[in-house]
């Protein structure tokens, strides 16, 4: 499931490899949480996605829901990247898990 790989992965600062219905996306998650109708998001700075290098969206919100598949890429990150907003308003259902 998702969500417990999504929230270890947090916890140790792990990069990894997100099966969406857009394509394969690397990306280091930061912040896991609900907004106010319940659904589970994820706030994470994308790495490589499945577009073109030209896609200047790194920061991404994605649900869970839409997850297909999450494993551990390989490699670490040691800190939080530029404009990681650890009190992200758009978790207003709350907070589960956070850098």
């Amino acid at each position: 499931m998702p969500f417990y790989t999504i929230k270890e992965a947090i916890r140790g600062g792990l990069r990894l490899r997100l099966s969406l219905p857009d394509g394969e996306h690397i990306v280091e998650p930061h912040l896991l949480g609900r907004n106010r109708s319940g659904d589970t998001l994820l706030r994470a700075y994308q790495i490589r996605g499945p577009h073109p290098a030209g896609d200047a969206t790194r920061w991404k919100l994605i649900r869970l829901d839409r997850i297909n598949r999450a494993v551990e890429a390989g490699g670490r990150f040691k800190a939080p990247r530029p404009n990681y907003k650890p009190n992200d308003t758009t978790m207003k259902g709350g907070i589960i898990e956070r850098l």
